[in-house]
């Protein structure tokens, strides 16, 4: 494990920590990751003695400015976090036991590693083989039932992985599901949006149903759960159609740290669910989102057609996109600028056509504006001379 080593010194930031305390281990996933070949920018410690006062030792050690990183104090987590500009995160909790009762406390074999200067790597429970494996094995069902968030890791570790589930932890999740309830819903939406974020979340997604935690987690049917899931395919097929500007944000934050691609997969597992009565805690954008998809989602291509689909994209407004890629219409992507440029400016603006009729706001003024839009949508309308023209015959002012 030389190389391993290598890489975790060659850091300076674990030089320096290394270098602060008699006994501090690196745990978990930053071990995994290296294991993998994969880089990373989460580290975890645990530490003999006063966290607070460690933490405060390593700021100094390290130079840590407000233009650098902050100190974060996460309270329920029993946790101290520092939190780089880059994103780098180090987290700092303590050692209690020693460090083998620490690792057989966590939640998978391919997490419960620990590593210093003076131990090397430790691997009690089988973890670098089950890494070589590709295997997602749970320590104990004890765990599981200490935090039964755990469960739901299970499956997000697969779509963040791709790496396939140990038969008797599956059995373990299919005896548990139900626990998953007892956890907070905040930590719920966090841990599942993290996992549709994720390349590997359609096979999760099918592993979670099989087993039967979904349905503790969404108030949907089985069946109807696994129509969702299955559409899925079409959902990714039209993405990968999806180029220029549309492409590069779908990888952008939307809310609640999930992407914007991550939001038509949850609008698509959603579908035809009792949105205020899932175990997810969800923004006040997302939720808006959610009900237009859910409102417009049985859109036929008839409502398409040039003689409604200004109605249509009126009533999707901010989902426009949504609905386009999730029913498949992708050749409407054009049209669908159009409109929201029409939508933003038209030929009048409101004092405008205020200033020709008299009107003083109002259902009515907004009435007129919609028509003065929809006409200008629809090509009955092509100049700003002609939408003056068209307000003058209506004889209001």
């Amino acid at each position: 494990m030389q190389g391993l080593t290598n890489i975790i010194m060659h850091n300076s930031i674990n030089a320096r920590i290394f270098s602060l305390a008699e006994e501090v281990y690196i745990v978990g996933g930053y071990l995994r990751d290296i294991l993998c070949g994969k880089e990373t920018r989460d580290i975890d410690y645990v530490v003999r003695g006063n966290v607070r006062e460690f933490v405060a030792r390593v700021s100094d050690a390290i130079g840590l400015k407000p233009d650098v990183g902050t100190v974060v104090e996460l309270k329920k987590e029993k946790m101290i976090r520092i939190v780089f500009k880059d994103k780098t995160t180090l987290d700092f909790t303590e050692l209690k036991g020693d460090i083998e009762t620490n690792l057989s406390e966590r939640d998978f074999t391919m997490n419960a590693l620990a590593w210093s200067p003076q131990t090397g790597l430790i691997d009690r429970f089988g973890g670098i083989r089950d890494i070589k494996r590709g295997i997602i094995r749970a320590i104990s069902i004890d765990n599981f039932k200490s935090d039964p968030l755990r469960l739901l890791r299970v499956y997000r570790f697969v779509s963040e992985l791709g790496w396939d589930v140990d038969s008797k932890t599956r059995t373990m999740v299919g005896q548990l599901n139900k626990t998953i309830k007892k956890s907070a819903d905040e930590r719920i939406t966090l841990e599942f949006f993290k996992l549709l974020n994720l390349d590997g979340y359609r096979n999760a997604l099918k592993m979670a149903l099989k087993d039967g935690l979904l349905e503790s987690l969404l108030l949907i049917s089985h069946k109807k759960l696994s129509d969702n899931i299955k559409r899925l395919s079409q959902l990714e097929s039209s993405i990968k159609k999806i180029s220029g500007g549309f492409k590069i944000n779908l990888e952008r934050p939307f809310s609640q740290e999930l992407t914007y691609k991550g939001l038509l997969r949850l609008e698509q597992v959603l579908k035809g669910s009792t949105l205020n009565k899932n175990r997810l805690r969800l923004s006040r954008l997302i939720q808006e989102r959610l009900r237009v998809v859910n409102k417009l989602f049985t859109i036929h291509y008839s409502l398409f057609t040039s003689s409604k689909m200004f109605d249509t994209f009126f009533d999707a407004k901010d989902a426009l996109f949504d609905i386009i890629v999730l029913t498949g219409n992708l050749n409407l992507l054009d049209k669908a600028e159009r409109f929201k440029k029409i939508w933003k400016k038209g030929f009048l603006t409101a004092e405008e056509i205020m200033d020709r009729t008299g009107l003083r706001g109002g259902v009515e003024l907004g009435a007129l504006i919609c028509r003065l839009k929809k006409m200008q949508f629809e090509g009955k309308l092509k100049t700003k001379r002609d939408a003056v023209r068209w307000v003058k015959s209506l004889g209001a002012f």
